[in-house]
């Protein structure tokens, strides 16, 4: 039976450390400590149909890639890579206290094949100083799944049938009864979201027979059974009107689940346990922990600095479950208690049964005996097999009305910014935050909250009007406030400009024009590495079309080569690097480091198509000779949770052309993006606005992607010989 495996680094054989791993130690946030982290990659395994001669569970495993990045505002990037999750360390991995994220890759992602599946997955996580986390990553099947089915009468109507499934990247052809219930598996393009079913075949006359349906906007994870019934008498004539396709989409099944022990883990079911519990001494509320375990409960610690002042129990810790009798009606009068769920039960699973539940519960009584002061609970648990876990409760009391917060990394932008606080009072009248520019005097006011908000209760005001890399003073206001509120800080991004933007500065490299001042200061690239080894640049300077200056960037779609021998280039441009060439093919690095977040791109283009000829008619480009050639130019921001590595360079994009591995607006990095599609000539030199979509606006970015193509398929070697598209004077909008 095909099973969901959880595969946990911590039942496996122990390799070494520095053969198997790519560490980068540093301080990520300048916390001193360390933590250990226990990493889960879990993979889901396999679709309820039969299949051909895949890679096995285990093969999946040892070939998956697992990367561990810092996202901290100071430290950021790959701090642990491994090949294969039989090479994380078995005994935990010791990491510097502060925020990371998880990423699993594993399997082979082509556009259409019956062998090769893909699967990704992605869990950010927080490491504390002292701390185990577990962390499990599960990857989910990133394809879509088809299998084919027939029903029995199709044999005494038609011959020779064979399926063809497939999207404008790639196709499978299911060949009859052979390949019936074969399941193929296909990764959606971005530029085509249906697959197209045909069944092709004989029948008893001898005549040809086709038919088509479309499976519409086709998901990952998803399975489709594509039914192929026979709806009349055999005797009657072959039309679509007899034979009819159906399709039942459902889910990506498993027959199985089998589950190898992960750590407890922790849930504040009253309040967040990421985030400090703000208020004031004596009037804080219920507080319940929720823990879970599928290996039960070995012990469960209870801590805090503060117990050994109002518990009375002879220390600062207890322990829930073998605590003495004269401890625990201590602890009952004070007002904790707790509840502990077993399920042995005869009606569940017997894989579940060491599956234990907890709820600690801390009612007003027991918060109200924390003084003031900031105080730190901890809850550290072992399991039946000796795995641990540990979370936190932090408490922050004072006798302020209103507490200002942190802001969050990504709430500054260039002009405005999202201000956090905490209402510690219930009753309040005008609350608001105060900000001002530091070093100036004049405060500015924005309303916070309503009135008589309830204690507790986090809120957030957006200001704008600010100006671009200034730094902010605010603080949180009320009527009754006794005292001021702490002041904080924040600092907006800079209204960064991107490089050489109106394409001045060029320079020669053997036979290879440059976009740069000199050879150390790229930002630009294009393909002229490889198109200029059969002494063709494709993208030069220009003087013909220009906005303001002498030059303009001049991108020509050519055949380049010799004679019959060379392949259909287009004119391109981007931000990045040319890393090298893989046959007649190249490998590109996109991305540059950025972290501003514009809302548009201004650019000033001219365009000029061509009509597409045979030769430019390939697998995988939607078009076909005849049709006109477009040209696309495209921007878009990244974070740093992918990192990809060829030839030694790290990028948050990689494009191989001989593989079709590409670059998608839908990658999980990608924060926002925005697009401009030609697909007629230009009037002339016109100024072109493309806003960004932002996908995630609590994120910041870290890299920018921008691309610019006379041949918007040139990624498939298809496109129009002698399209030109002059680029200049492009500028990014705050």
């Amino acid at each position: 039976m095909k099973k969901i495996l959880f595969f946990c680094a911590a039942t496996l054989a122990m390799f070494s450390f520095s053969s198997c791993s790519d560490a980068i130690d540093y301080d990520v946030d300048g916390a001193e400590g360390e933590g250990r982290v226990f990493l889960r990659p879990m993979l889901n395994s396999e679709v309820k149909v039969e299949s051909r001669a895949i890679l096995s569970d285990d093969e999946l495993a040892e070939n998956a890639i697992i990367w561990i990045s810092a996202t901290s505002a100071k430290k950021n990037g790959v701090v642990r890579k491994y090949k294969g999750v039989q090479n994380v360390p078995q005994d935990g991995i010791s990491l510097v206290s502060g925020s990371y994220v998880a990423e699993v890759w594993a399997g082979d992602s082509v556009p259409a094949s019956f062998d090769n599946r893909y699967y990704k997955g992605l869990q950010a996580f927080d490491v504390k100083a002292g701390g185990t986390t577990g962390v499990t990553v599960e990857c989910t099947i990133a394809n879509s799944v088809v299998a084919v089915e027939y029903e029995d009468e199709i044999d005494e109507v038609l011959t020779d049938y064979v399926m063809t499934v497939g999207h404008k990247a790639g196709s499978l052809e299911y060949k009859g009864r052979d390949d019936e219930k074969v399941p193929g598996y296909f990764m959606m393009p971005s530029f085509d979201k249906n697959l197209t079913c045909t069944l092709t075949g004989k029948t008893l006359s001898g005549g040809a027979f086709t038919h088509s349906i479309t499976i519409e906007n086709a998901k990952p994870m998803t399975k489709y059974v594509v039914r192929v019934k026979h709806g009349g008498p055999t005797d009657d004539e072959i039309g679509g009107a007899v034979i009819k396709i159906e399709v039942d989409e459902n889910a990506v099944e498993v027959e199985d689940r089998y589950v190898i022990e992960s750590a407890p883990t922790f849930q504040g079911t009253n309040f967040v346990m990421s985030k400090p519990v703000m208020g004031q001494a004596g009037q804080i509320t219920e507080k319940k922990v929720y823990i879970k375990s599928v290996s039960g409960f070995k012990d469960v610690m209870v801590s805090c600095d503060a117990f050994s002042e109002f518990l009375g129990i002879g220390g600062d810790d207890f322990e829930v479950l073998n605590m003495a009798d004269f401890i625990r009606d201590v602890l009952t009068e004070k007002g904790f208690s707790y509840q502990h769920f077993t399920h042995a039960e005869e009606d569940v699973p017997e894989a579940d049964r060491s599956f234990e539940e907890m709820k600690l519960i801390f009612d007003d009584n027991f918060m109200n005996l924390f003084p003031n002061g900031e105080h730190t609970v901890t809850f550290r648990v072992t399991d039946n097999n000796g795995k641990t876990a540990s979370a936190t409760m932090v408490l922050m009391l004072s006798d302020a009305k209103v507490q200002t917060a942190e802001m969050d990394a990504a709430d500054a932008w260039t002009d405005h910014a999202t201000l956090r606080g905490t209402v510690l009072k219930s009753g309040l009248t005008g609350i608001a935050f105060q900000y001002r520019a530091s070093g100036t005097q004049q405060w500015n006011s924005v309303a916070a909250s309503d009135d008589n908000t309830p204690e507790g209760t986090a809120v957030s005001t957006e200001i704008s009007g600010l100006t671009p890399n200034t730094t902010y003073e605010y603080q949180m206001i009320c009527n009754e406030a006794d005292d001021v509120a702490d002041i904080l800080t924040f600092t907006t991004e800079d209204t960064t400009p991107l490089p050489n933007a109106s394409f001045e500065d060029w320079c020669i490299d053997g036979k290879v024009e440059l976009l740069c001042a000199d050879k150390g200061s790229m930002f630009w690239d294009s393909g002229n590495h490889g198109s200029a080894t059969m002494n063709q640049n494709i993208t030069t300077p220009s003087e013909e079309v220009v906005h303001t200056g002498r030059y303009s960037a001049k991108l020509e779609s050519q055949f380049v080569g010799l004679g019959i021998i060379g392949k259909f280039a287009a004119g391109n441009l981007f931000a990045g690097h040319y890393i090298r060439t893989d046959g007649t093919d190249g490998v590109l690095g996109w991305g540059r480091p950025f972290a501003s977040r514009p809302k548009a791109l201004r650019v000033w283009i001219s365009y000029t198509p061509q009509t597409v000829n045979s030769k430019e008619v390939v697998s995988g480009s939607p078009l076909k000779e005849g049709d006109l050639d477009q040209g696309i130019v495209y921007i878009a921001l990244v974070d740093n949770s992918i990192s990809k590595t060829e030839s030694g360079e790290s990028w948050p994009v990689i494009v191989k052309t001989a593989t079709k591995e590409l670059f998608s607006k839908d990658d999980s990095n990608v924060i926002a993006y925005g697009e401009r599609v030609f697909t007629e000539a230009t009037s002339g030199m016109i100024e072109v606005n493309i806003p960004l979509e932002y996908f995630k606006t609590d994120v910041k970015a870290s890299g920018i992607v921008v691309t610019c193509s006379a041949s918007r398929y040139g990624d498939y070697f298809s496109g129009g010989r002698g399209s030109v598209m002059y680029v200049d004077d492009m500028e990014l909008v705050y």
